[in-house]
């Protein structure tokens, strides 16, 4: 045998349901079993298919052994959509796998399959939940990506890799592994990450957004003019200019709460960096003045989409009606 071994645990033996909506988080931790159970058992068949395949016989072809194997690694994907003559099957299996099978069940998440869930937790089946980052909690995963590649990822590169890319995992994992190669294993600046991600439309949309929210009239029109310019959609930027508003209305409402930035942004459910952008900006802005712009944001997104026949004109007047509700 090799050193694949869970601890002193063998792999195999056993079953493991990976829960949740985050998909690339549960295919890495499906990828970890696999390779623990193949570095214990190198000759181990895998078998993969969806659960809605598992119809007859299937199920116990899938974990049986086979002429080439008396190992089997068995990962089967949407559990939730197993067909209800083979739930009490599958659920036997999973309480009893047998020396020989590594069994590894995927579940997205919600209520589809919860029957079988239901019958899985009762019978004391192990469960992974895999659920992704909160936003505040999403530089601190960049940072973990980074070193895991072999390279450093300061605080403030990560906030300015989030701000730039978004929360959507795949794609910061993405941008971290193209940062890393230019970054030939040294740290992964701010610089490095404004020179990969300034021309992005969903950046350029954001830096209006952050302009308007400052109060500065000449730098929103500047950025609205070179989003617009460089190709961001409009809706993009109405759906900026809403996000940035609704925080800020967030973070005036909660004036006067007792914690640090940080449990704030948690209260709030927005990025603990942003928290400093409100706390500058906030003394232009009231909340009955974030109330009439997200009304006038709203109505530059209907004309966007259709209802004004010149979206760029519909955005200035937007950016300018926004600003003109600020203190000065």
């Amino acid at each position: 045998m090799g050193d694949g071994k869970l601890g002193d645990v063998s792999t195999f033996g056993s079953t493991l349901v990976v829960s949740g909506t985050e998909q690339l988080l549960a295919s890495r931790l499906v990828d970890e079993r696999r390779s623990a159970a193949l570095a214990e058992q190198p000759g181990a068949d895998v078998n993969r298919l969806e659960a809605v395949e598992l119809e007859g016989s299937m199920l116990a072809e899938v974990v049986g052994g086979s002429l080439f194997s008396s190992h089997i690694v068995a990962i089967i994907d949407d559990v939730g959509a197993t067909p209800p003559d083979v739930v009490d099957q599958l659920v036997a299996t999973a309480v009893d796998p047998g020396p020989d099978l590594c069994l590894v069940l995927v579940h997205q998440g919600g209520n589809k399959g919860k029957g079988l869930m239901d019958k899985l937790k009762k019978a004391k089946v192990p469960v992974e939940t895999v659920a992704a980052p909160k936003p505040w909690e999403l530089p601190g995963f960049c940072q973990r990506e980074a070193k895991r590649l072999g390279v450093g990822l300061a605080t403030d590169a990560a906030e300015a890799l989030v701000a730039a890319v978004g929360s959507d995992l795949r794609a910061l994992v993405a941008a971290i592994g193209q940062l890393a190669d230019d970054a030939s294993g040294e740290h992964i600046s701010p610089a490095l990450v404004q020179r990969y991600f300034a021309g992005r439309a969903e950046v350029t949309s954001f830096a209006v957004a952050d302009a308007v929210i400052a109060g500065n009239v000449p730098l929103a029109v500047e950025r609205l003019r070179w989003a617009l310019n460089t190709g961001a959609a409009p809706v993009l930027v109405t759906s900026a200019m809403a996000s940035a508003f609704r925080g800020m209305g967030k973070y005036l409402d909660a004036q006067g709460m007792r914690m640090n930035k940080f449990e704030l942004a948690k209260q709030l459910g927005i990025p603990h960096w942003k928290i400093d952008e409100y706390a500058r900006s906030s003394r232009r802005w009231e909340p009955g003045a974030v109330a009439r712009a997200i009304q006038l944001v709203a109505q530059a997104d209907a004309d966007v989409k259709g209802a004004a026949g010149d979206p760029e004109y519909a955005l200035e007047r937007m950016v300018l009606g926004v600003l003109a509700q600020r203190r000065t």
